[in-house]
C-alpha cells in the first residue's frame, strides 16, 4: 500500500443494527480511508440519502456497504429500488453486500446483481475496507480521460 491511495468521501453503512455500524464505523476511522460516514438503519433510509443527493447534485456516497436482513426494506429490496434511479454510470458507486447470511442462494442472488460489487461477510474487516478503497480509487483512474 503506497500513499497514493487517497481516502474516499463518504461511505454509507446500511444496517439496522447499532452496534454493527459502530463497530464499522470504528473500522473505518481506523482506516483513515473516509472523509465521512453516513449511517442508514434501512433500505428505505439509504434510498431517501441517495435520492436527496442526486436533488441536490450533491457527490453521492463512494461506497456503500449493504446489509441483506433488515426490517422494513431490505438490502435486496434497496437494490431494486436502486437500480430504478437515475444515476450517471460514472459515479463509480460500489455496493459491497454485509451479511451473516450462510445462504448460498444469498451470495448467488447478491452476486448475479450487476450493481453488487462483491458479498463480504461480516464483520467489515480494515484489511477488506482498505481492498475496496484502493479498487474504488484504480476505478477511478481508469475512468478518467487520459490527458
Amino acid at each position: 500500500m503506497g500513499d497514493m491511495i487517497k481516502p474516499v468521501n463518504r461511505i454509507l453503512l446500511v444496517d439496522d443494527d447499532a452496534v454493527t455500524n459502530m463497530m464499522h464505523s470504528r473500522v473505518i476511522e481506523r482506516s483513515g480511508r473516509a472523509k465521512r460516514i453516513d449511517v442508514a438503519t434501512d433500505g428505505q433510509e439509504a434510498l431517501d440519502i441517495i435520492r436527496a443527493d442526486l436533488l441536490a447534485g450533491s457527490p453521492l456516497p463512494e461506497l456503500i456497504f449493504l446489509d441483506i436482513n433488515m426490517p422494513g426494506m431490505g438490502g435486496f429490496e434497496f437494490l431494486e429500488h436502486y437500480a430504478n434511479l437515475q444515476i450517471n454510470p460514472d459515479a463509480q458507486l460500489i455496493i459491497v453486500m454485509l451479511s451473516t447470511s450462510l445462504l448460498e442462494a444469498d451470495h448467488a442472488r447478491a452476486e448475479a446483481d450487476p450493481n453488487v460489487h462483491s458479498f463480504c461477510d461480516k464483520p467489515l474487516r480494515v484489511e477488506k475496507l482498505l481492498e475496496l478503497v484502493e479498487e474504488f480509487q484504480i476505478r477511478m483512474q481508469m475512468k478518467r480521460p487520459a490527458a
